[in-house]
């Protein structure tokens, strides 16, 4: 026994100092209240920002909120945090708009995008238990009755799809996003936007069914699944949604249609100058005409999640909750976006309009996730890296920066990329190369290295862009395509 006792003691006193550490460190986050825990957590994402790659030999950098604010010219941010399926915390940063500058509020109200749709799915799969309308139904002929008036089809034509294949987005219609509207243009009805008619600015809605493509996430669903809902119940949008989902859930700060409210964020373009009228219109309202807050919103999805793991009485039934949160096409459920299996899986959606960027990302196994809201078009790349900082606090099981290998070329392959690429009249994209990386000058910017990725892609650290050279034949450069984010520009070569 005093052998025991006497290596025990030997054991302890022989802690190296980073044992030392690990231990207190044990000690003390054993001792921590609830509260302080979340306050830590809040401090960590504050300062621990991460960009998506890395380079191989060294650690993902962590970056301060503000400074990424700041180098992205991004107004303001909302985000909500959830732990063990309930709100953990939810925070403001930064201003309203960049004229008066007044601070966000934890009820200042954000534009959404395509966050609209699962509330809009909500509403939906509402009036489906009250029986006024139904998952299967074939809206063929109410399609073509709406966007084909007067025109005359026979049964080998008739499209055949339904609700669930609307909210689902697998109605065959063609990629679509509506770009919104001035507050000083004048808007089409629905119909119009089906139609393709003025005042809408878009092409048709037309549909052609691809099984090799079986989701095409297009605005046209949702157009006409407002389209069908409201001329079932004679309700508007606004009206509808209030009443079915809104109301029910007290979100008293979440609402389709124009804001009547002073608490509203003002949108900003890429270069950070504020939107003339604060914002842009959306008819579209099923599809992507939600104002709401990263807080309510994340009350809706939590609603949602209790529905579907059983609660009853709820917004939903048990089992429409779980058909709506579940795979009905490829990577699709009824509003939301699906991946991963198990503890990876997860409920995903990021929102655009003109001045605002916004996303969900929820982890339904293990009761975690976020909701994050921003006023400018730029947010998205920060969105991208507040969530990894998430990621990294809460241990989430991906969304975990890509290491990236550096890679050397031989020099005359660096040469045949270099020369003047142009994007329209007035923006050139100048390349040239030093040493392992091209430098690429934008018009008015500051240049950017590029690294290897391939022997056609190339990619920058910060911000994280992708460039693809586009080779002829014969291997002569003939352009290059670049992405950010969703965002894609195209250049033609012209001088060498």
């Amino acid at each position: 026994m005093k052998k025991n006792i006497s290596n025990t003691r030997a054991a302890l006193f022989c802690l190296s100092g980073a044992g030392l550490l690990v231990l207190l460190f044990l000690i003390i986050s054993s001792c921590q209240t609830p509260e302080s825990l979340t306050r830590g957590r809040q401090k960590s994402l504050e300062k621990g920002l991460l960009r998506p790659v890395y380079l191989k030999g060294q650690r993902p950098e962590k970056m301060r909120l503000a400074d990424r604010m700041s180098f992205y010219k991004v107004p303001g941010v909302s985000l909500a945090v959830m732990d063990k399926y309930r709100l953990e915390w939810s925070r403001t940063y930064g201003y309203k708009d960049i004229i008066q500058y007044q601070l966000l509020t934890r009820n200042t109200v954000f534009q959404t995008g395509d966050l609209s749709q699962p509330v809009s799915a909500a509403v939906a799969l509402r009036l489906v238990e009250k029986g006024l309308v139904s998952l299967e139904a074939n809206l063929g002929d109410y399609y073509l009755e709406i966007a084909y008036s007067g025109r005359k089809f026979g049964p080998a034509e008739k499209p055949g799809f339904t609700l669930s294949n609307l909210l689902s987005h697998n109605a065959g219609f063609y990629p679509w996003t509506s770009e919104g509207y001035s507050r000083t243009t004048p808007l089409p009805d629905l119909g119009a936007v089906l139609r393709g008619e003025e005042p809408a600015r878009n092409y048709h809605s037309y549909r052609g069914f691809d099984p090799e493509i079986p989701v095409r996430f297009s605005d046209f669903n949702y157009v006409l699944l407002e389209q069908y809902l409201t001329s079932r119940t004679g309700k508007s949008w606004p009206e509808l949604s209030r009443e079915e989902v809104l109301e029910p859930l007290g979100l008293k700060n979440t609402f389709f249609g124009i804001p009547k409210i002073e608490d509203v964020a003002a949108g900003h373009l890429r270069e950070g100058e504020e939107i003339d009228g604060d914002w842009y219109r959306y008819p579209e309202q099923a599809a992507r005409g939600l104002w709401s807050t990263p807080e309510e919103y994340l009350d809706l999805v939590i609603e949602l999640m209790d529905c579907a793991r059983g609660k009853t009485g709820g917004l939903l039934s048990p089992a429409l909750a779980r058909r709506m949160l579940s795979p009905q096409a490829a990577g699709s459920g009824y509003g939301f976006r699906l991946e991963g299996e198990h503890e990876k899986f997860k409920l995903f959606l990021k929102g655009k309009t003109r001045g605002y960027r916004a996303a969900v990302l929820i982890y339904p196994a293990i009761g975690q996730g976020a909701v994050v809201m921003t006023n400018s078009d730029n947010g998205g790349v920060l969105i991208e890296e507040i969530l990894r900082g998430l990621a990294v606090i809460y241990g989430w099981p991906d969304y975990q920066p890509e290491e990236k290998t550096l890679f050397r070329l031989p020099p005359e392959i660096y040469q045949k990329y270099t020369g003047r690429y142009q994007v329209n009249e007035s923006y050139f994209l100048d390349v040239d190369y030093q040493d392992y990386y091209l430098i690429v000058h934008p018009t008015g910017q500051a240049a950017t290295k590029f690294y290897v990725e391939t022997q056609t892609i190339f990619f920058s650290m910060d911000p994280f862009i992708r460039i693809k050279f586009n080779l002829d034949e014969q291997g002569r450069v003939t352009g290059l395509v670049l992405w950010q984010e969703d965002y894609e520009v195209r250049a033609r070569k012209i001088e060498e």
